[in-house]
């Protein structure tokens, strides 16, 4: 058994592995990760991914990687295959992952977000930062949009950067803007939006499902969805601009969303949320979403700066 940077094996030396990692994420979280394992495989191949593999012979059998931008590392999977898990491997990958991310002279941040983890033990280091909760609802049941004095219409191209200037304000001085630099400011916000729109950054964008909520003032709040696989439906964003919040603005996008999926004809919903944000939660929970699994999240920055954690 021997750990190797990732830069010094191909996407085939890994093919097997994340092979079984699509399959793993497919049955666990309704998501077709396939596309991203393609991701993966070229990253590899354009030696754009840095981390660790753990190989058992010549066979690979656990990695983890991380992503350099903008000054900031964002670490990816942690996979082991079947066999190799729960024996502290992915505990020593991930620490060698850290460190060298930290350690990296061009690298002011670490941040994990959606640590896609085999391992609950690797995901405990990262319990004082926070988790998200992936939650799934079934789709049978007919949805009902509440009455509503909003105007909702499709997302459309030229609404990128208002949806943008909503996400920034909504996510001010929250948990998630001081974890993730994507909430930081309105232009991370906008390469945020353009990600999950035009480059299918989750999935498969879906227009049928994604709106603009416009009151008196505006833009008031906005849903971003897309299909994780043909038969589930992903809410990727939805925010409420601060004036319009405690108004059932959220619980109108959510619902339009929710009604959009089903005259698709998919059959579950998903979304991911982070557990401190108790009222989004408690929404999520009334509307019939259900937790199949915790992420970790984890945010460093280079001493002497700071994040600073809402009280």
């Amino acid at each position: 058994m021997r750990t190797r940077p990732l830069a010094e094996l191909s996407a085939r030396d890994l093919r097997p592995l994340l092979d079984e990692e699509s399959e793993h994420w497919g049955q666990e979280l309704l998501w077709d990760y396939t596309d991203v394992s393609s991701a993966v495989a070229s990253g590899l191949e354009r030696r754009a991914l840095t981390g660790f593999v753990l190989q058992d012979g010549l066979r690979s059998v656990a990695y983890c990687y991380y992503m350099l931008d903008a000054g900031r590392a964002i670490v990816g999977s942690l996979f082991a295959a079947t066999g190799f898990r729960g024996q502290g491997l992915e505990e020593q990958l991930v620490d060698a992952v850290l460190a060298e991310a930290q350690a990296h002279p061009g690298n002011d941040r670490v941040e994990c977000q959606t640590l896609f983890s085999t391992a609950a033990e690797a995901d405990a280091r990262f319990v004082r930062a926070g988790f998200r909760h992936y939650l799934v609802r079934p789709l049978e049941a007919a949805v009902t949009v509440p009455a509503h004095d909003w105007k909702l219409r499709a997302l459309r191209r030229e609404d990128l950067g208002p949806a943008a200037l909503v996400i920034h304000a909504s996510h001010r001085g929250s948990l998630d803007a001081a974890l993730n630099l994507t909430y930081a400011t309105p232009g991370y916000c906008r390469g945020f939006v353009e990600t999950l729109v035009l480059r299918a950054g989750c999935g498969r964008f879906d227009p049928d499902a994604s709106f603009l909520a416009e009151g008196p003032g505006g833009p008031a709040g906005v849903i971003l969805s897309s299909h994780l696989s043909q038969t589930n439906g992903h809410v990727c964003q939805v925010s409420v601009a601060p004036e319009a919040q405690g108004r059932g603005l959220g619980e109108v996008l959510m619902t339009s969303a929710l009604s959009a999926f089903r005259r698709e004809g998919l059959a579950t919903s998903s979304l991911s949320v982070t557990f401190d944000n108790r009222r989004a939660y408690r929404l999520y929970q009334r509307l019939g979403f259900r937790l199949r699994k915790e992420f970790a999240a984890h945010a460093w920055v280079r001493p002497p700066a700071r994040i600073e954690l809402p009280a």
